[in-house]
């Protein structure tokens, strides 16, 4: 027999969940739950009956939110996405569907294939829509949060990692939120790829993101915020190819130069990029990744087009001479 004391309480959690079998007498769509179990507003589960309040939660929320949760094909590459709407509206990531006008093959939580169109995109947050190609207007589909979530929420993941599969079906990811702001959150739910696209739901079923940029550990893992999607509703549902500002710092205040090269830099944010990267008060700025600065406002927007963590070159101005560094960007948190 297994040592009860070896078993964590969230891997006991998961025990239960895959061994619950619950039947679902009447879908509501949206999804809808009327109250959330108070075991889920504690740091962690501290009884049995704690982890038996989460596990009927969530046997009676997940398969509601399977059916919301779809696989996509599109030019060869696989990912995920949600039906957020009856008419068959899709939220995915942009990595995942391409440009508007593509061709979409959608697999629903049944097996069955239907015919769709990738939608508008927001390069720049990695956020796309697609419309399943259907006069049908009773899909299921699930809410769209209207707040934010706050860092320690319980949260899930369910998608598709390497691809529609029938004998497994779709995976579960139960985590919580780290951080949250206007263009990311963060969670500790393992993604791996064909994660891609797919949702972050709160532990009321409601939508707080699409699953962005996956990587080897769980501190790499991010989603895009539901509200990069609400924001841009009307653009993505006409098919637009836009970019917002990514949330990309470099940490710097600085003025147009009276000789019109490039920007003075009047100060450097201590601890910040642009000061880990050597640039110095009084360097003028006269390049940002090859393409010459001429005002502050356009340098806002070339490092809006890069997104957080990228490496980019710098070309300075330092005592007439030359001097090139590069500068790993940040992210703005107001």
């Amino acid at each position: 027999m297994m040592n009860r004391r070896l078993i964590s309480p969230t891997f006991a959690l998961l025990l239960l969940i895959t061994q619950a079998v619950v039947g679902q007498d009447e879908q509501r769509w949206p999804v809808a739950i009327d109250r959330v179990p108070d075991a889920f507003s504690k740091p962690a589960p501290t009884s049995v009956g704690d982890l038996r309040e989460m596990q009927d939660h969530l046997s009676t929320l997940v398969p509601l939110l399977k059916e919301c949760t779809v696989n996509l094909s599109v030019g060869g590459a696989q990912g995920s996405g949600v039906i957020v709407d009856p008419k068959g509206l899709i939220l995915s990531a942009a990595h995942v569907t391409g440009p508007p006008g593509r061709p979409v093959s959608i697999v629903t939580n049944d097996g069955k294939t239907y015919r769709g169109k990738t939608l508008g995109r927001n390069v720049i947050l990695d956020a796309s829509m697609v419309q399943i190609s259907s006069s049908r207007d009773d899909w299921p589909y699930c809410e769209i949060a209207e707040e934010a979530s706050s860092p320690g929420d319980w949260c899930l993941v369910l998608a598709h990692p390497g691809g529609y599969q029938v004998t497994r079906g779709q995976v579960l990811r139960l985590g919580r939120v780290i951080l949250q702001n206007r263009w990311l959150i963060q969670s500790d739910c393992e993604l791996v790829g064909g994660d891609s696209g797919g949702p972050l739901f709160g532990i009321d079923g409601k939508l707080i993101g699409i699953n962005t940029r996956i990587g080897e550990s769980t501190d790499l893992n991010f989603h895009v915020p539901a509200s990069a999607y609400t924001d841009g509703w009307e653009r993505f549902v006409a098919g637009e190819d836009f970019r917002t500002h990514s949330g990309a710092y470099l940490g710097i205040v600085g003025k147009v130069n009276p000789s019109g090269t490039g920007l003075i830099i009047t100060d450097v944010l201590a601890g910040e990029p642009a000061d880990r990267a050597g640039v110095e008060q009084g360097d003028i700025l006269l390049t940002f990744e090859n393409r010459r600065v001429r005002s502050f406002e356009q340098l806002r927007d070339l490092i809006g087009e890069e997104p957080p963590g990228k490496s980019v070159s710098l070309e300075l101005l330092r005592d007439e001479e030359i001097v090139n560094v590069n500068a790993r960007l940040g992210m703005r948190w107001d």
